[in-house]
Order: structure tokens, then C-alpha cells, then sequence
């Protein structure tokens, strides 16, 4: 008789991971550092079936927190050299720094999380979006050192020095992106769901080519479903360039 195999799928995998900000579960805590004299809101939770407890509000340098007694630190190594003093019977693993969007997140993460995860779910960004989940459709699509990649393909643990960029980058407050008023001046975005992916990669087009052609364009787009079908407007809306 052969053995039945159970399968988990990552997605219900994750569902279920628990996450902590200034908490006290190690091995899914979350030591967030915001930077550039920005409010950055934190907030914390407790894993699995407890809900939101507190809201936070840290202003200024960076701060790193320790994830069992929320003590404050100005860098990682002063952080670690706490934690190895005051919590000899704890391990602080899997710490990583991701630079998005011109900030610094230091956080742990499991080594099997992919970006996409990370980028939507822990840190908020939530143009990031979730399609195949395999690589297929450039939905995911961000920048990564100036180059268009799928954040479902891409470990978050292996992110550390690279500077990423989402869609939230793109505009000055309510005013829009070249690239972004061109989508809508076209009506090139129809439903939405694919167009942050799509806006990502015209980015990265027009920044090395200002003036693409239609086969520029096409070539760019190649790694991208829309399932509403308007591929035509997409094209149509970054030849010759944005303005």
C-alpha cells in the first residue's frame, strides 16, 4: 500500500504565521526601524486568535525594538548586544534590513517568505498585489536596484542591500507619475488588479528608454497577463514617451 503525501499549499501556510511587533513570540517577530525623520506607525499584534492591542507612533531616527521587552535601541548591533545579555535563553534570528521606497525596515523573517508576502502583509504595501503567486502573470511586479522583478519569485531574506521600489514611490501626494497619468489619460487601467505590476515595468522602460516603441513596449509587457484584455491601451498609452 503506498503512503497518502498531504500537501500545504504556501498560501494556506502562511495564513496561519503568526506575527509580532514588540511582542513576545521570537521566532515571528517583526523589529521595524523607521528612518528618514518619518512618522512611521507600527502596529502590534499578537499571534493567531488574539487581535489588535495597541497602536504606536515612533517619529525620528531609527529605532530598533526588542521583541520580548520593547526596549529601544539606535541600531541593530546595540540590539543584538542587549539581546544576547538579557535574553540568553532566546534566539534573535533571521533578522533582515529592506530598503523600500528610500526606508529602512528591519524585521526577522522565516527564510522560506517570499517578498510579495512581506511587502503586502507585514509592511503595508499594499500595491503589491497577488496574482498566479508562480511567476506567470507580472502582477507582483516591483523594482529591485532599477530592474522590474516579481516579488512572488523572491525571497525576502535575500533582499538585504537591495533598494526596492513600489508604486507607492511613484506619486507626489495626488499628483501622478508620468508614466501613472499617461495609464490614466489612456484609460489604460480598466480594472486595476494588473495595473500597479504593469506601471512598475513601463517605469523601468521609460528610465532606460524615454522613448520607446510599440515593440519597446510590447517587449517590456511580455511577462504581464491583463485579464481585461486592454493590452492595447497599455501599449498605445507609453509610445514615443510620457510627458
Amino acid at each position: 500500500m503506498s503512503e497518502k503525501k498531504t500537501t500545504l499549499s504556501r498560501r494556506e501556510f502562511l495564513k496561519d504565521a503568526g506575527l509580532v511587533v514588540g511582542g513576545a513570540t521570537i521566532g515571528s517577530a517583526a523589529i521595524l526601524s523607521a528612518c528618514s525623520g518619518k512618522t512611521t506607525t507600527v502596529t502590534e499584534t499578537t499571534t493567531k486568535n488574539s487581535t489588535v492591542t495597541e497602536t504606536k507612533s515612533v517619529t525620528g531616527a531609527s529605532k530598533f525594538i526588542c521583541p520580548v521587552d520593547s526596549k529601544e535601541f539606535s541600531s541593530l548591533a546595540d540590539l543584538q548586544s542587549h539581546y544576547a545579555a538579557a535574553h540568553v535563553d532566546k534566539a534573535l534570528e533571521n533578522v533582515v534590513t529592506l530598503t523600500v521606497n528610500g526606508n529602512n525596515y528591519t524585521l526577522a523573517v522565516e527564510p522560506w517568505w517570499p517578498l510579495v508576502y512581506v511587502l503586502r502583509d507585514v509592511l503595508g504595501f499594499y500595491s503589491v498585489k497577488v496574482g498566479c503567486d508562480l511567476g506567470n502573470c507580472g502582477t507582483c511586479t516591483i523594482l529591485v536596484d532599477g530592474t522590474p522583478k516579481f516579488a512572488c519569485l523572491m525571497l525576502a531574506c535575500e533582499c538585504q542591500g537591495h533598494e526596492i521600489v513600489t508604486m507607492e514611490a511613484l506619486s507626489n501626494g495626488a499628483v501622478l507619475s508620468p508614466v501613472e497619468q499617461a495609464f490614466y489619460d489612456h484609460d489604460a487601467y480598466q480594472c486595476g488588479y494588473c495595473t500597479p505590476g504593469l506601471v512598475m515595468a513601463a517605469e523601468a522602460l521609460i528610465k532606460k528608454n524615454p522613448k520607446p516603441t510599440a515593440a519597446d513596449v510590447q517587449y517590456a509587457f511580455s511577462g504581464h497577463l491583463c485579464f481585461c484584455a486592454n493590452m492595447t491601451k497599455q501599449v498605445e498609452c507609453l509610445v514615443g514617451g510620457v510627458d
